[in-house]
């Protein structure tokens, strides 16, 4: 004679394919998300020219006979970059943040090369996605994700 038991259970996932399909059609309307990671990534750009730092380490000086041109001519040695830090325009849509420069030269200062009358340039990436951007994009669409699978 054998003995057996045996254990039935029935278990509703209605609520949670509900939370499931409510994070689905919110995944795909990020656009206020997008819109709200904006001012970060602005905020992100400047700090990167306050520390004049790309993602690989400090810019690279200026060359010398650059800074005794401007001793010779007695002016101040501007920044480097100078006003190119302040012409990116940010713009978020459903689909993503983006930050471009508006200047069309502005890729000889990411890359380095030549210009002009053979002036060489050395890269000073101004643009570039920090960790700590990434990390307030992560926490921006892990709450929105998250709000949406309460609801």
């Amino acid at each position: 004679m054998s003995v057996a038991g045996f254990i039935s259970a029935t278990i509703d996932i209605g609520d949670v394919e509900k939370g499931l399909d409510a994070t689905e059609r919110r995944a795909r309307t990020l656009g206020p998300a997008f819109r709200e990671l904006k001012k970060p990534m602005r905020l992100d750009q400047r700090e990167h020219g306050k520390q004049q730092r790309g993602p690989f380490g400090t810019w690279a000086r200026r060359a010398q006979s650059t800074l005794a041109s401007y001793r010779a001519r007695k002016k101040r040695v501007p920044r480097p970059l100078g006003r190119l830090l302040g012409a990116i325009a940010y713009q978020s849509n459903a689909y993503s943040v983006t930050a471009e420069s508006r200047v069309k030269w502005s890729d000889v200062h990411m890359t380095g090369g030549t210009v002009g009358h053979g002036a060489r340039l050395k890269a000073r990436p101004f643009l570039w996605i920090s960790r700590k951007l990434l990390e307030t994009a992560e926490d921006v669409f892990t709450r929105v994700l998250l709000t949406a699978w309460g609801r």
